[in-house]
């Protein structure tokens, strides 16, 4: 019993033994943490260490130092592209060379648009656009990427550490985009869709057929009209958008025809027409039949204007014109081309029958007795001339010809309205009587011997009118029209003053007296004058006179039927020169 006492005293003292010496184990252990905490402060400073996240969740702690060092590279994150393709571990440089092409890629590779013009797809061009890439901006952009933060100090570092972390799992595209100067759209959409329109073409007369006497008529044609101002403004529209590869709608019309060639062909006919006899001269003949082969057939469009000479030509030996007789400063002589103006006067009375717009008419110094006076009309070369104008909505063609001694001119065209006539009527407004006797002294002739020159010639003013009849005959108006005037012309006397021994004598030139002795005076008759030749279309002259201080007023003629005619070829009335026609 003893000896069990003594046994549980001493498993006492080892449990107080081995309790005293844990405790001083434990006091060590917490005295040597302690020290080395105490030390690593007075040593080192306090730990700073970063904790972050990794991408599998994890947590990792980093020195400051360690961490800027894994972020600051000089390449680019992964998991960041440009324009998709991705840029991860390059540098910028490498970068830069690997988008250089974007930087002058060709305009035509970026830029495609297409007009859309019923089913066709018609291309604009690219010349002249300029075409500018901010491509350079966007590479500095990727960049710069998770460089920087918002935040300060280490939780900057831990910031821009989840950013570039996060590129792992959702990569960031950086893309490009492209500034196009659309200045040069105007001009481009213009050579892509003018092409494409078509004016609206009439049906017209191209020319006249002589032989069925009828117009020629072309088919007409449908317009094309392309609204472009609209297309460029839509095609603008687009590019500065950035919408560089589209297609534009673009807005047309169809212009359909005002007039058919069936409508031209039953609508236009005959409208007025002239004729006149000729002489019998074969020359003036022959000119006359000249000028009507040089018009007939003539077709004039709407608004264009006919000139004789200009059509006609200057009348030569050359083109088959003959020696006729013409006037020349108010007297008739042979002049080449001479009785033209007898066709053009027969053109003129259908134009104005016609109701068409004469431009320039002048009549002749000497009556025609083919005509009527104040209806006649002379041409020379180059003045006077005979213009007249299309003034219609329609086509007019001329038809005229000779044939046994009668010149004919028609017109064919619209026809007037309600069956309206036309004709061209002279009237007289006074007459010019001659005023005496030109005596000119004559130092070939002897005295008392006296020549007539030229013969007395009557003068007249006429107006001309325009009358509108209906188709009943009825006048319904008249327009009063050219003017005509026709000079008087006093008779020229030619009076010897040239005695037997040559002596030149004195004569009194308003009575043709001859200051002479009387037995040097031996008076005779006049010789025959040079008269105007008589002709069928021209007044002739007075019979010669025999008492030169009494000229009477001419009494009217009547014509016969062989002569020439009044002025118009190359030089004929009023001027000199090669010409004549009348």
């Amino acid at each position: 019993m003893k000896k069990n006492a003594a046994r549980r005293r001493q498993k006492r003292k080892k449990k107080l033994i081995l309790g005293a010496v844990a405790g001083v184990l434990v006091v060590g252990a917490l005295g040597t943490t302690l020290y080395f905490t105490v030390l690593k402060d007075v040593l080192g400073g306090k730990s700073n260490k970063i904790v972050v996240t990794d991408i599998n969740g994890s947590e990792v702690s980093f020195e400051p130092e360690e961490l800027a060092q894994q972020i600051d590279v000089p390449t680019f994150y992964d998991g960041i592209t440009i324009n998709g393709v991705s840029v991860g571990g390059k540098t910028k440089e490498e970068v830069k060379a690997q988008f250089a092409s974007e930087m002058n890629k060709p305009v035509s590779e970026v830029v495609d648009v297409k007009f859309q013009v019923g089913n066709d797809l018609i291309p604009m061009g690219t010349d002249g656009l300029t075409l500018t890439s901010d491509i350079d901006q966007i590479i500095d952009k990727a960049y710069d990427y998770g460089r920087s933060s918002t935040l300060p100090g280490d939780e900057g570092l831990k910031d821009r550490y989840n950013t570039i972390n996060n590129l792992k799992k959702n990569p960031v595209d950086f893309v490009s985009t492209y500034t196009l100067d659309t200045s040069a759209v105007d001009s481009l959409a213009h050579q892509a869709l003018d092409p494409l329109e078509k004016e609206v073409v009439e049906a017209y007369a191209s020319s006249f057929d002589l032989e069925n006497l009828t117009f020629v008529i072309e088919e007409s044609q449908e317009g094309f009209k392309v609204d472009v101002s609209k297309a460029i403004a839509d095609t603008k529209e687009r590019l500065n958008n950035s919408d560089y590869v589209c297609v534009v709608p673009v807005s047309t019309e169809t212009i359909e025809p005002k007039t058919s060639a069936e409508f031209l062909r039953n609508y236009l006919g005959l409208v007025s027409t002239t004729t006149s006899t000729t002489s019998g001269n074969e020359n003036r003949n022959t000119n006359i039949r000249l000028i009507c082969e040089s018009i007939n057939g003539l077709v004039l469009q709407p608004g264009e204007q006919f000139d004789f000479n200009k059509h006609v030509g200057q009348r030569t030996e050359e083109k088959g014109f003959k020696m006729a007789h013409g006037i020349f400063n108010g007297d008739m002589r042979d002049e080449l081309g001479g009785g033209i103006c007898q066709a053009n006067t027969m053109l003129y009375q259908s134009v104005t029958k016609a109701d068409l717009q004469v431009d320039e008419r002048k009549n002749h110094t000497i009556p025609s007795t083919y005509v009527d006076k104040g209806t006649d009309a002379t041409v020379t070369w180059e003045s006077p001339n005979f213009r007249f104008t299309n003034n219609t909505d329609y086509p007019i063609a001329i038809h005229a010809w000779y044939e046994d001694r009668h010149v004919s001119v028609e017109i064919y065209g619209r026809p007037l309205e309600d069956g309206v006539t036309i004709k061209l009527v002279g009237e007289l407004v006074r007459e010019i009587p001659p005023t005496g006797t030109t005596y000119v002294a004559d130092s070939s002739l002897p005295v008392g011997q006296k020549q007539t020159v030229t013969s007395s010639r009557t003068g007249y003013d006429y107006k001309s009118y325009k009358v509108y009849y209906d188709k009943d005959g009825n006048e319904i108006r008249k327009e009063e029209y050219f003017p005509s005037h026709y000079p008087m012309r006093n008779a020229e006397v030619r009076v010897g003053v040239k005695g037997p021994d040559g002596t030149i004598y004195k004569m009194d030139p308003k009575t043709g007296k001859v200051d002479a002795p009387a037995d040097v005076v031996n008076p005779t008759a006049p010789t025959n004058p040079e008269t105007t030749p008589p002709s069928s279309e021209t007044t002739p002259a007075t019979t010669p006179e025999t008492t030169p201080a009494e000229t009477k007023p001419e009494e009217k003629p009547n014509p016969t039927p062989e002569g020439g005619g009044e002025g118009g070829g190359n030089g004929g009335e009023g001027g000199g020169g090669e010409g004549g026609g009348a």
